[in-house]
């Protein structure tokens, strides 16, 4: 059974899910009946991609929707007035497509970098968009041309020391976000060695310790060690450079709000606050109260008490996005991919054309959204690469196997606020 809840130990399947995969026809999928038991499925709105026409050239048309994006998945972005921008690797290298809200679409292949995928994105001010590959954190300019910002290639990665940027070296940088002011934070790690997480800004040409500490000796990684804990579900108090987060391959990703700097730290999420004082959104202590999924959008528990799932080394990583105008928080869970048919209740719906139709019927799997909602936390929907958001849409990427392979973007349609 491919749908599970945030688990600790133990796998919990989705009510009714063994009968729908084998019986959800087509038909079911893509319309939403008034007539369904329990929540109605999620509508979905193509924005890029999912279309006929294949488009080389920079500029010209067609628009957005009327695109098929071939190339594999490698970013997505979007900026706060809901521009977007989907990053794709072609045989010819990568291409970033820019979809502006008035629908008119622009591919610009990269300069300076090439077979990378941004396990995070973040867009600034100017239009510049930087991406956390792993690798590296590079910047791309309107134009295309890209640079790397932070070395990962050194003998001995010390990123707890605050350093000139030209001097600054880690081991990879798994995420990136940017403040209201103007302030790019990125997420990185020591994954030889020392196994540490760390959070870090850059200040003109500085690159300053924000958060994380390496471990000190022969410490405990485990969850019994109070540092380790306090980076999961920290008390009152807890300063910021005083934890220890060890979960390298699950942990990194940042994102921003007018309350702080949020930190995906393995199996939780914490606020990195103004006083540098930690307080916890995700918190993973009571893994076991969280409820079987429900719904969409239909709560399972508290947020403090739900646990993410750990990926593995084979596995796509983990998403965290603020949506300001909203107060939500929304992350996805990468220990599992889930492919279509989904259930009813998961089934994409909307209006699509036959092309998008196509599209979604040969998804390839994806990850399960999650929203934090205040104190509550609920599912979203299924089967996405990535996540992004403006001030207030949801957007996700999706890679299908129909026309050999393409991808493209969709808007999730958010419920009311109440």
């Amino acid at each position: 059974m491919p749908f599970t809840s945030l688990p600790r130990g133990r796998r919990r399947a989705l009510i009714g899910l063994g009968v729908a995969l084998a019986t959800v026809s087509a038909f079911g999928i893509y319309r939403a009946a008034s007539g369904d038991a329990g929540s109605p499925p999620v509508n979905v709105t193509f924005v890029l991609g999912g279309g006929s026409k294949v488009k080389k050239a920079v500029g010209g048309s067609p628009q957005g929707t009327g695109l098929a994006i071939q190339g594999s998945f490698s970013g997505l972005a979007a900026a706060a007035d809901g521009t977007v921008y989907l990053f794709t690797q072609e045989d010819q290298g990568m291409v970033m497509w820019k979809r502006a809200t008035s629908g008119s679409t622009t591919r610009i292949p990269l300069t300076g970098v090439d077979n990378q995928t941004a396990e995070q994105t973040a867009v600034a001010s100017d239009g510049s968009i930087y991406l956390a590959t792993g690798d590296s954190l590079w910047k791309t300019g309107p134009d295309g041309k890209t640079t790397k910002l932070v070395d990962t290639k050194c003998d001995s990665p010390q990123p707890f020391v605050n350093a000139s940027i030209d001097e600054f070296c880690t081991g990879q940088v798994m995420g990136v976000t940017i403040t209201a002011d103007g302030t790019v934070y990125f997420g990185d790690q020591t994954i030889l060695g020392q196994h540490a997480s760390y959070v870090h800004r850059i200040s003109g040409d500085m690159v300053e310790l924000v958060a994380g500490r390496p471990p000190q000796g022969n410490e405990s990684l485990l969850r019994t060690n109070a540092a380790v804990k306090n980076g999961i579900d920290p008390p009152a108090g807890t300063k910021a450079k005083e934890v220890l987060v060890p979960d390298t391959w699950n942990s990194g990703w940042l994102a921003s709000s007018a309350s702080g700097i949020y930190w995906r730290t393995g199996p939780g999420i914490v606020r990195i606050n103004a006083d540098d004082t930690l307080t916890p959104l995700v918190g993973a202590r009571d893994p076991d109260s969280i409820s079987e999924l429900k719904g969409p959008f239909d709560s399972i528990g508290s947020a403090l008490d739900a646990e993410i799932g750990r990926g593995s080394i084979s596995s796509s990583r983990g998403d965290l996005i603020t949506l300001p105008d909203r107060s939500e928080i929304y992350y996805t869970d990468a220990h599992e991919t889930h492919s279509p048919p989904f259930s009813s209740e998961y089934r994409w719906a909307g209006e699509k054309t036959a092309t998008q139709k196509d599209f979604i019927d040969n998804l390839l799997g994806g990850k399960i959204i999650y929203q934090v909602n205040g104190k509550s936390i609920a599912p979203v929907i299924a089967g996405v690469q990535a996540i992004a958001a403006s001030d207030n849409s949801l957007y996700i990427a999706a890679e299908s196997e129909s026309d050999s392979r393409t991808t493209g973007v969709l808007q999730v349609e958010l419920p009311e606020m109440s």
